[in-house]
């Protein structure tokens, strides 16, 4: 039917038959998935062929008694909603409406006569979930959790109650039941399928709320009985080593599963709050490995620029910007260019993100009393050749960082700044002198990270005439503005991955002049800019919009304009 409605080549249904075999998925699932063909455009399909009527959801409106029609398990393990029962007939939501061992199973569980309506598997997700309640309706989540594997990050040993006390042992017990660990797996499973970067789990007075970080904004979620927070805190504490009998301190944690062919490494945070313990799990995919500098989003002209740095003997490399902006994914491609077998690369993090081979990576212990200021002196008697150093925070580490660079050693590291000139003068402020700064710093990186117009749904527009000449856009001769529509790709959002704003600044004879004046930031900034040896983040955001990459309000609220 795809190939006739012209929506698949043979070639694309070739592949695709092979491939979704080892995804354990449906073909016309997996063919979604993928971006081949939309959810919709199946249904639309579908329904013309078979004469079955689509689900449109103010037709059906959600009645919670339905719940009680179908089991959840079954409404998971056949891809089937309840949407209304009159006498004995009863109406299902279905996204394969010609899957009859489903139809027949479900007519002899509840003794009625059943008749489907079509719908997406995003419109079943919503819907089961509307149901039964939050991360039910998950695109194979019994499957997900079935293949799901966790591990721990230390000897594996589960923490004991330390308090002797009856009702700690009883929680552990229940957290470790069969309904909460499916409830904790399908949170996971959802968060990784939708490539969530953080999960918040945060109690409220009268429920819970969970949110989703995905490409840098946060989304709710349904939520669960506000009767699991407990359970739920505790399952995941327990994943993660943490110390069950204690809610009254922060704890930090992490644990590792393995999901969809993806090994994620999660750390999870906790924190008392006035109603109870808030939890965020930071979800990292290393299976991926570390992306090019090309992959990140950094222009040609940009690499171009910043390639000599790079591959000086010695010398200092830092990134700069918010947190959760890219600078260590950038810092780890920057490793991964230059690393060489005739090069030593020691790196002191927290918490090692990444695992690269034939570099040394150090994990930091501040209870043994391994902090970056410590560590790094011990790394100077390991003969490195480039050390990269996780964050410069206080004097001691920036002093230390310094004296390596000065002393024949290629240092990377990150400072929190504005901009890239900021980096320079934050180093002052810690009390380095100027005259060091100048004589050890290559090249400072400001970044930023701006949402993708997603890829499946993205039209042409024309950004209102004053946002053009605020940006100075106005007389651009040949531009590709785009913006996205929504669609189930993008889960309505209309942009779908995040790509690098990247700001250079090289300190060349020039800027090593103004460092020595002890010009401020913006002085430098300026200079740079005017000698065209600097383009902003707001000139690279600029470039992005033009190209079709990104829009104008997702630049704007990324980059200080």
């Amino acid at each position: 039917m795809l190939m006739e409605a012209g929506l698949l080549n043979q070639e694309q249904l070739k592949q695709a038959i092979v491939d979704h075999k080892r995804t354990n998925m449906k073909l016309g699932q997996y063919l979604v998935r993928e971006g081949f063909v939309s959810g919709s455009q199946v249904a639309d399909l579908v329904s013309k062929q078979l004469k079955i009527k689509k689900y449109i959801p103010d037709n059906y409106p959600i009645d919670i008694d339905l719940s009680k029609a179908l089991p959840l398990d079954l409404v998971q393990k056949y891809q089937a909603a309840p949407l209304r029962k009159s006498n004995f007939l009863l109406t299902l939501a279905m996204t394969d409406p010609m899957d009859i061992k489903a139809l027949d199973a479900i007519e002899v569980y509840t003794n009625m006569e059943v008749e489907t309506v079509i719908c997406t598997y995003q419109e079943l997700n919503n819907l089961i979930g509307s149901l039964y309640g939050s991360y039910s309706g998950i695109d194979g989540v019994l499957e997900g959790m079935q293949e799901m594997q966790i591990e721990r990050d230390d000897d594996g040993e589960e923490p004991r109650p330390t308090m002797g006390d009856v009702e700690v042992s009883s929680l552990q017990d229940m957290a470790e039941e069969a309904p909460v660990v499916r409830l904790v797996n399908s949170i996971l499973s959802q968060a990784v399928r939708e490539g969530a970067s953080d999960v918040h789990i945060s109690p409220e007075k009268d429920y819970v709320q969970v949110r989703f970080r995905v490409d840098g904004k946060l989304h709710e979620l349904p939520a669960p009985p506000k009767t699991m927070i407990l359970l739920i805190i505790s399952r995941l504490k327990i994943l993660a080593n943490m110390d069950i009998s204690i809610s009254r301190i922060p704890q930090d944690g992490r644990f590792t599963v393995k999901m969809d062919e993806k090994e994620i490494n999660i750390r999870a945070s906790t924190i008392p709050t006035i109603y109870g313990e808030n939890m965020v799990l930071r979800l990292l995919d290393t299976s991926g490995g570390v992306h090019s500098l090309e992959d990140l989003g950094m222009s040609r002209a940009d690499i171009k620029k910043l390639a000599p740095m790079i591959y000086k003997p010695y010398g200092m490399i830092l990134s700069t910007g918010p947190t959760g902006s890219g600078k260590s994914t950038t810092r780890y491609s920057i490793l991964k260019r230059i690393n060489q077998p005739d090069i030593n690369i020691i790196t002191l993090e927290d918490p090692v993100e990444y695992r690269i081979s034939k570099i040394r990576q150090i994990q930091l212990n501040h209870k043994a009393g391994m902090t970056f200021a410590s560590g790094l002196r011990s790394i100077m008697r390991q003969d490195p050749d480039v050390i990269m150093v996780g964050e410069i925070r206080d004097p001691e580490t920036a002093s230390i960082s310094v004296q390596s660079a000065l002393t024949g050693h290629r240092v990377l590291s990150t400072v929190h700044t504005n901009d890239s000139a900021g980096a320079i003068t934050r180093f002052i402020d810690m009390g380095i002198e100027p005259f060091l700064v100048s004589s050890v710093m290559l090249v400072s990186i400001a970044q930023r990270l701006v949402r993708k117009v997603c890829p499946y749904c993205k039209k042409p527009y024309t950004p209102p005439k004053a946002a053009l000449e605020y940006w100075g856009l106005d007389k651009v001769e040949s531009s590709n503005f785009m913006e996205g529509n929504g669609c189930f790709n993008c889960m309505d959002k209309g942009y779908k991955g995040r790509t690098g704003v990247y700001e250079i600044l090289i300190i060349d004879e020039m800027v090593q002049d103004m460092i020595l004046k002890r010009n401020s930031a913006q002085e430098i900034a300026r200079a740079a800019r005017k000698a065209g040896s600097l383009k902003t983040l707001k000139d690279d955001a600029a470039k992005k919009v033009i190209q079709g990459i990104t829009t104008l309000d997702e630049a704007a609220s990324a980059v200080i304009v």
